[in-house]
Order: structure tokens, then sequence, then C-alpha cells
């Protein structure tokens, strides 16, 4: 472990930094209210019965499945709503599938929600799920409980703010943040979903998450201020059941049909883009766009490509690559993987007019154990006539930088591991370090704020495992025992099975005192384990 003191970490703008006490860990007993109705009984024939029932499952199917394909070839990606503080935010049952949404004034399409840094994003979420589920959480109908889990943001995890441990509501009850975004907080794509523990993953499948933009990214790349800005959401759309309808939306995103990787499994989902499968971007020729990706899916990896050039990246997880490094502006990339939550912000050039052009993902080896995830188109690119774009708002200040020194760096490389993160599964679940989260769990260690730690994450298993830790950001700078070209600061990295990652972590705010969370983002498997709590102390 090193510790840092204030002189060792060269900041361009001297932070106002929020000091919040730790918190004592606390396992909130959860309260699930039984809620009697009184029906009248009507009586119909087992036949008939049968017959509403397989009417209904087949017309809600192919309606939801309408929803995702209506304009899959023939209209341009939808625009998302945009939100700012306060909010007002609902958990809801839809009345005709029976999954679980976001609704913000009316609409189910969750909102992006831009903040500007050293500003308080205050959120009103309310649970307006059903008492009772349809859905299945592992085994048992969904508990349909919920929170809020603001993915990457160096915030606090103490209550009322990244709190996704102490802050839970049952239906019918209300929760109520006050997410003070840090005045050095990196500008940048962050997105928000739900964080209750064994209903995660399908919750985050039901397509309850939304992007944040932190704004000031034009401090460290001037040049998107005068770009058209997209932000462009992927989720999951699970294959139909019915033959023919698989078919058809395999076929309308060109999925690929031969075995990918090492899983043997047969695909379960493709991508939709702000929820729409394969839309079409337009681009005017030689035109430069500012693309804003985030992989919202809960256990798809997204090999980004384009047919018509590369990705000039600007950030990763939100973090410019400028902001630890002012010398690299942008670099320039043939494909970007995300893994499950991960994000990428990059200028895109428009293809010649007469070119046929996509945004695709290729095909990512899983493992023996893994689910397939094979190649498909996401969107279309098309021409359009150069539009007439007006400079967004700039942020006033000058760009904030948090340089450490090389010196430190190589030092805690070159260090023994810290702490060594392993990923095991079985049969009954999946484990970190041997154990299986459970919401009394206590910590499984303890961190000085101000540290620098050397983390070592290895994968014991036959599948890939996405790693994550709420708060904070690291440094990525080994894979497999080999030294990365050029590392970068993230805050979700893929972890080869049968492989490892050597990790900078760094606890050096503190704002971040508190229990945080490190588990693995295949949503599965946090819930059914392979999840912990790290407590930063000072």
């Amino acid at each position: 472990m090193l510790l840092l003191d204030s002189n060792l970490i060269a900041w361009s703008v001297s932070p106002k930094r929020e000091r919040t006490s730790s918190r004592r860990w606390e396992h909130k007993i959860l309260r699930l209210r039984r809620r009697d109705a009184a029906h009248q009984p009507v009586f119909f024939s087992v036949q008939i019965l049968r017959k509403i029932a397989v009417v209904a499952v087949s017309w809600v199917a192919s309606a939801w499945l309408l929803v995702a394909t209506a304009t899959a070839h023939d209209g341009i990606v939808p625009e998302l709503p945009e939100a700012s503080s306060p909010i007002m935010l609902k958990a809801a049952s839809d009345p005709l599938t029976g999954k679980s949404e976001f609704r913000y004034q009316g609409n189910n399409t969750p909102p992006l929600i831009r903040v500007q840094p050293g500003s308080v994003l205050n959120v009103e979420y309310k649970n307006e799920l059903a008492a009772q589920s349809k859905e299945d959480c592992f085994g048992h109908p969904c508990m349909q409980m919920t929170n809020l889990h603001f993915h990457g943001l160096h915030v606090s995890p103490n209550a009322p703010q990244d709190d996704v441990l102490d802050m839970m509501a049952s239906p019918g009850e209300t929760l109520h943040y006050a997410v003070q975004i840090p005045t050095q907080q990196p500008p940048g794509l962050y997105w928000y979903h739900t964080h209750s523990h064994g209903e995660s993953y399908m919750q985050d499948l039901d397509g309850m998450s939304g992007a944040i933009v932190v704004e000031g990214i034009e401090r460290y790349a001037p040049e998107v201020r005068n770009m058209r800005e997209r932000i462009l959401v992927l989720r999951n759309l699970v294959l139909p059941a019915d033959a023919a309808e698989r078919r058809s939306v395999m076929e309308s995103v060109a999925m690929q049909t031969t075995q990918c990787g090492a899983a043997t499994e047969k695909p379960e989902a493709a991508f939709t883009v702000n929820g729409t499968l394969r839309p079409k971007i337009d681009i005017a020729p030689g035109e430069s766009q500012f693309w804003r990706i985030v992989n919202a899916s809960p256990d798809l990896y997204a090999d980004l490509e384009l047919d018509s050039g590369s990705f000039e990246v600007v950030a990763l997880d939100g973090m410019p690559l400028a902001y630890h490094d002012p010398s690299i502006r942008k670099r320039s990339m043939s494909h970007v993987l995300l893994p499950p939550a991960g994000r990428v912000e990059a200028i895109v050039t428009g293809p010649p007019a007469d070119s046929h052009a996509a945004l695709r993902t290729r095909c990512f080896d899983t493992g023996p154990d893994g689910d397939s995830n094979p190649a498909m188109v996401l969107a279309d690119i098309v021409s359009a006539q150069a539009p007439n774009i007006q400079p967004r708002p700039a942020l006033g200040g000058s760009p904030v930088y948090a340089t450490f020194s090389p010196v430190i760096l190589k030092r805690v490389e070159t260090s023994e591991p810290q702490f060594v993160v392993t990923f095991t599964e079985d049969k009954q679940g999946f484990y970190i370090n041997g154990q299986k989260f459970e919401m009394n769990s206590g910590p499984m260690l303890t961190v000085d704020v101000g540290s620098l730690q050397h983390w070592r994450v290895t994968n014991s298993t036959k599948e890939v495992h996405p790693f994550h830790i709420h708060q904070v950001h690291f440094l990525v700078y080994s894979v497999d025992g080999k030294s990365v070209n050029d590392p970068e600061w993230v805050d979700t990295v893929n972890v080869p099975y049968g492989g490892s990652v050597d990790l900078i972590m760094d606890f050096t705010d503190p704002i971040i005192r508190g229990m945080s969370l490190f588990h693995c983002h295949l949503l599965k498997h946090e819930d059914k384990g392979m999840m912990m709590a790290v407590e930063v102390v000072q």
C-alpha cells in the first residue's frame, strides 16, 4: 500500500472535497408487505383458460418485439429525452408484459441525465412496481425491490448518495437521492441502473438503466464542441422463443450463425440501440460526429467496429484520456471492447456518400462455459446533408488534471499485490475468494483513504468476467502477466478466462470513504454471489 499526501498528486485546479464520515456496516432487514385483496370468483372451463393464456402470451410477445423492430430499417436512431436535477423517476411494471421499467414524465424511455461538476443531482425515485411480480428471479418471483447506482461517479457511497446497500425501496416506497458531483469529477459518459441484490439482472435486462453525462469534455477535447453529439445506449433484446420470429430477428441484424469462440450455447439476445433494433445513424460524408456509447447490457460484450474507419477515442468509462496525462488527447482504435457497463466516447467521421457502412460488434470469445456473444450489426450508417450545428455551451474554467508521478506508479506496479480477487464458480453459485455475497456480509477488506494499491484479479473459471468497483477508477497495466502497451484508467475491465489482470486502484479521494462494492458485472453472476464489499476508512 502506498499512502499519498496532496503534494504527490498534481492537480491543475485545487478542488474542494466533501468530507464524509465512515459509515458503520449495517444490514437493513427488508420487509415485504403482504397486500390482500378480495376477488369475486369467476368460473371458466380449463380449455377456455388455456386458449386465453396461449393467445395472450403470443400477442404480448409479438407486441413487445414489434416495439423494438418497428423502425429497424426505416428510422433514424431515436434521440433520448433529457433530464436535469431535480428529477422525478419511477419504477413501474408494464401492464401487458409484467416487465419492469423506468418512467419519466409519462414516458418509459429512460432519460439522459446531464449534470455539472460541483453540482448536486437530486432524484426522487418512487417504486411503483406491482406488489406481485410476473417475472422469475432465479427460481422464485422477483421481490420488486429497487434502488439506483450511479455507475462510475466518484461520489460518496453513503446515503443519500450512491448507497446501494441500505437505500432500498419496496413497492409504494420512495427514495430521495442527493448526489454531490465533485468539482474534479472527470467529465464524460456515466450511467445509472438499479442495484437490488438478487434482482439486478432482471431489472437491467428489462431496460432499467440510462445514461449520465457530466459536462465539460470539451475542456479536454475542444474540437467536439462543434460536433453533433450522439448518445447511444446498447441494451438486450431477448430472442423470441418462436423459431420464425427468432430467425427474423437474427437475420435483421445479420447475426453470426456459426459458433463464436469456445462457447457452445446458442445466442440468447440481440443488441438494440436506444431501444431500436438496427436503426440508422445519419452522418454527412466527411462530417465528424461525437459518439458516446454505453454498453448497458447485463451480459453481452460489445466489441465495437466501424466498416468505414476507426474510432478517435477521447474517453473510456467516462475518463478523458488526458485527465491523467495531458499529452494524450485522443487515440485511434480500429475496434473498442466494451464489457457490460463499459463506455467509449469517440470522434467518428462520415464515410463517402456511395458506400455502405455499419456500426457492428465483432464475435467475442467468452470461454467454454460462457454465453454465446456473436457478431452482429448494431446500426447502419447512412449519408445525410451536412447539418447546421450550433456549438454546445462551453463549461467555464480550466481543465482539471490529476497526474501521478511515474516513479510512484512504477513503485506500486512492481510491488506485491495488496489484495487478490479470485473469481470461481460451481453449480451452486459464483464466488469471490471462495465466498458468496449476502446482504448481511461484512466487508472483505479495509483500505486507507489516500492510498494507491496494487490489486490482482484472477479468473479461475472457464468463462470471462468483467470486474467493476464502485466509486473509483483504476489503471489496467498488465493482462496475464504481460504489460499493456497503452494503459488506461477505467472502472470496468474484462478478466480473461483462466487469466488475470493487474490494477492500480485509486483510493486517494476522501469523498469515497464508506462501504463500496466490487463485483463481476455479468449481473447474473453478481446476483448469485460474485460480489464483495470494501470499506474505505480514514
